[in-house]
């Protein structure tokens, strides 16, 4: 910040006043008595996922390595720049192939000998379920439409319970489609009239009281 001193304007004073750095005709440097006007806003965002360790610092190769391992990527580091219309948003399925194509060959590079233990920080976007993991909150109310195939569970004293119906059903049009929550707890005898999907003092974030 030194360096830049001299080219820049100071305030003097109990009034403040507005001292223009002093250039010589030497420097080739140019002073602007104001700023021009730049559009308002953050501008475009880029999104940085990075791998930091204490040995090396950026988790990349060296000019040893680069030469040792032409096939390997130089560095694990990912940008994107997130939007609808742009590059999409970062997933847990980037997240995982940057480990598996980019981060892990490069440890096995640098650290041969060595195992690696990879830290994340508690993000929504850093989350994983299998594709057919029993997630409530990726249930319907009801049977049917739009919600994913979960696998079969058990509850209570070893009581199988298949997510979906049967292929035998008697209605020919939920024929092995997702039951969801509300035949889910009536098979259970845990089903109360009037029960919803979604808590509306969860939505609005409030709390229960009780």
């Amino acid at each position: 910040m030194d360096k830049y001193e001299p080219y820049m304007a100071s305030y003097e004073g109990e009034t403040m006043d507005k001292i223009l750095p002093n250039l010589q005709n030497s420097k080739k440097k140019t002073y602007f008595g104001e700023l021009p006007l730049r559009k308002k806003g953050n501008g475009r965002s880029i999104m940085v996922s990075e791998f930091l360790t204490e040995a090396c610092g950026r988790f990349k190769l060296n000019a040893q390595t680069i030469e040792n391992y032409p096939n390997i990527p130089q560095e694990a580091c990912i940008y994107l720049i997130p939007g609808k219309n742009q590059e999409g948003y970062w997933t847990m399925n980037h997240l995982l192939e940057q480990v598996k194509s980019k981060a892990i060959p490069i440890f096995e590079a640098l650290f041969p000998t060595c195992i690696a233990v990879f830290a994340f920080d508690n993000s929504s976007n850093h989350a994983a379920f299998l594709p057919d993991a029993l997630v409530a909150s990726k249930m319907n109310h009801f049977p049917g439409g739009k919600q994913l195939v979960m696998r079969s569970t058990t509850w209570g004293d070893n009581n199988q319970q298949d997510m979906c119906f049967s292929n035998d059903y008697f209605d020919e049009k939920l024929r092995e489609k997702p039951k969801g929550m509300k035949q889910i707890l009536l098979e259970r005898g845990k089903w109360k009239e009037g029960l919803r999907a979604d808590c509306q003092l969860c939505k609005n974030g409030d709390k229960d009281p009780n």
